[in-house]
Parts: structure tokens; sequence; C-alpha cells
């Protein structure tokens, strides 16, 4: 028994010792590491190094978006991307040419990200010959997906968590056998490495559901319609649940949604109709999904005063709204697009935020950027 403890005594001893090491190490021959063993790989693989890692090397991290932009239909060939927050050396590339696919004509567009992963696929193309690609841009790793068999996809959604697993899931919403007004969910596991479906078809029948952007908070997956209709899935029972919506504005026959995103582990909605002369009201969810409530308003005539964009005619695209840590608080911040520039305003006191960038903004472009092209990125957990 004494000779057992001491050998497991020296194990842990050498186990600390590794790990001092190896968090000792540039990231580039840490990455190099992993290859070496099993024994290495699942030390520097542990969320809790990483989260060592990731503190006592903050040179490495970064949070930001990036923002793709369609054009008639042609997807532009460089993507752009924006830090907010930790150091801009560290952002990423701009781009996915590291992914090898030879399907679309315009290369790989992004489909969604979530918690520093990107789900892509080729663009354009038929649906059911369409690769899908999960990969970590920071890296330049990706892994290509199963086919997925059906004949259109609504909705492909990354749910990943890494604060409570290191195994992530990638949810479509597919069309059904049932009827064209009805839909399917397929999911997709690491574990398994194959599509499972999930539940009994469901209809949506003219409630112009945003499909496209699904967004996935507290291990439930969020979509909201232009109508009345708003849907959330919870992954872990694979159940489908409604949630409220505000009133359409009388005299309109659909919201008007300009943002629809998660910031800060809460739920933020914005809808305009008609001039934005009165200003933004951003409405967050209720924890226990009861309704909705202004959390923010955003006085244009402030941001006007920064930007002559909006000065001349108060035209302007929300992209997102993001927060940051600052001392003791989170700091919220919305970023916006008007004619020829990207501003960024608190939304605590609207007062201007820089906001870093290395991007040659298009003035020729106007206002082809909009909050269904951004997708947050940051790889606190996802640079290893």
């Amino acid at each position: 028994m004494g000779s057992r403890n001491a050998s497991e005594l020296n194990l842990i001893s050498d186990t600390d010792v590794m790990i001092d090491i190896l968090l000792r190490l540039p990231l580039k021959t840490l990455m190099g590491c992993k290859c070496v063993c099993k024994w290495w790989n699942n030390l520097i693989s542990d969320p809790t190094f990483k989260s060592n890692y990731s503190r006592r090397n903050p040179q490495y991290y970064v949070s930001g978006f990036f923002l793709q932009n369609f054009l008639f239909l042609e997807l532009r060939s460089e993507l752009l991307f924006f830090p907010y927050e930790g150091q801009i050396d560290a952002a990423p590339e701009p781009s996915l040419s590291f992914i090898e696919d030879d399907k679309g004509v315009e290369g790989v567009r992004i489909e969604d990200s979530c918690n520093g992963l990107l789900l892509c696929s080729s663009f354009p193309g038929q649906e059911k010959h369409r690769p899908y690609y999960l990969c970590k841009p920071t890296t330049k790793q990706y892994l290509p997906l199963p086919y997925l068999e059906c004949r259109n996809v609504f909705s492909s959604t990354i749910a990943y968590d890494p604060n409570k697993s290191p195994h992530y899931k990638i949810v479509c919403i597919c069309d059904s056998y049932l009827s064209e007004n009805h839909c399917q969910i397929k999911i997709f596991s690491p574990v398994t490495g194959s599509w499972k479906v999930s539940g009994k078809p469901f209809s949506v029948f003219d409630e112009g559901m945003l499909f496209n952007r699904g967004v996935f908070l507290n291990g439930i997956l969020h979509w909201i319609g232009r109508r009345n209709l708003a849907l959330r899935f919870d992954l872990e029972r694979e159940v489908m649940l409604t949630m409220p919506m505000p009133p359409i504005q009388e005299g309109w026959t659909e919201r008007k949604v300009r943002y629809f995103g998660e910031s800060g582990g809460h739920l933020f909605l914005i809808e305009t109709y008609g001039a934005l002369t009165a200003g933004i009201d951003v409405k967050e969810m209720k924890s226990d999904y009861s309704g909705w409530f202004v959390k923010y308003h955003l006085n244009l005539d402030t941001v006007a005063f920064h930007s002559p964009g909006i000065r001349r005619n108060y035209k302007l695209a929300i992209l997102h709204i993001a927060h940051q840590h600052v001392g003791d608080e989170d700091e919220s911040f919305m970023v916006i697009h008007v004619p020829g520039e990207f501003v960024s305003f608190k939304l605590k006191d609207n007062t201007l935020k820089e906001l870093q960038t290395n991007n040659q903004v298009n003035e020729d472009l106007g206002l082809w950027y909009s909050w269904e092209g951004v997708y947050p990125y940051s790889n606190a957990d996802c640079y290893l």
C-alpha cells in the first residue's frame, strides 16, 4: 500500500512539473507538443490547462467578430475581422483559404460561429452535395463533416460551451418528408461521428423564420421570425419550445428586425419601424423567458455628433452588440456601420468607444454590411 501511494505521488509530481513546463512554452511550440505523445496531448487539451495558459499568455488572446459580405449573391473574396478586446496582433487572418475545398466556385463561406469555432460550407453549390467544415481560424485546423442527407438546409448552428463540455454539436434545420411547410432537426456529434434525426417534424408555415441566424446561449438554440413565432431548442432534452416576442407595431405586417444576438449571457433584440430619428431601443429577454424589456436606449443625436455619415441622413446598419470586462464590471457596446466607416458606442452612456481595426473600408459599398453577416469570435478556449 505504501509503495503504491509513493508511486501515485511521483506520478502527480511528474504531471505538475510537466504542466509547469508546458505553460512556459510559446504557442507554436506548444501546438507541436500535442503530437509528441498521448499524455502531453491530454494535458494540453484539458480545459483547466487551457484556462491557465490563456491567463498566463494574454498576448495570444483576442475577441472580436468576422464580417462577411454578400454582393448580388456573390461572396466577396476577403473577410474583415474587428478585434474589440485583447491583442490586435493575435487576431486571426481574415481568410478561409486554408480550407481545401474543391466544390464551391467562390470558395467557402461562414455559416455560424460559437466560442472560437467556425462552421463553414462551400459556396455556391447544391445542398445535397455541399461540404461543411468545422474550423479553428487561429490554428488553421479544419474538419470536414459527413454529408447531410436532405434537399435543403435552412439553418446550420454550432452549439459549443467549453466551460460545460469539451464536445460541440452541430444542429441543422432541414426540409421534411411530410410537406414543404415542415422542418426537421438533425444533430451531428463528434462522439458518434454521424448525423441523427432529433424529434418529430414541426411546422413554421408563413412565419418568416430567420433560421440563418440561430443564437446559442446556456445550452439552448434560439431563432426568431419576422411575424409572431420565436423558437428555442433545448439541446440536452432535445425539445423545441416557443418564446414570446414583442408585438409588431401597428400598421406593419411584419417585424423589422435590425439585430438579434447574444452578449454577456443575455439575448438582445432590436427592431425599428420607420425613421430612426427617435433613437434605438435595445431589448433584453428576461431570464425566465417571460418577455422582453428595454435595457438600453441609443440616442442617435449623440451618435450623429461623432459621425458625419449618420448626421447627413440618419442611415446606419447595426452590426453587433458585445461586452468586455473593464475592472470589476462588464461594459456593453454597439458596433454600427455608416457609409464609409465603422463606429462603436458604449450603451450605458452613449459615449464613443474606439474600435480597433486593420481593415481598409471600401466607401463605395454603402450599407451592404448587416448584422446577418457578423460572426462573433474569441480564441480564449480555442487557440489550443
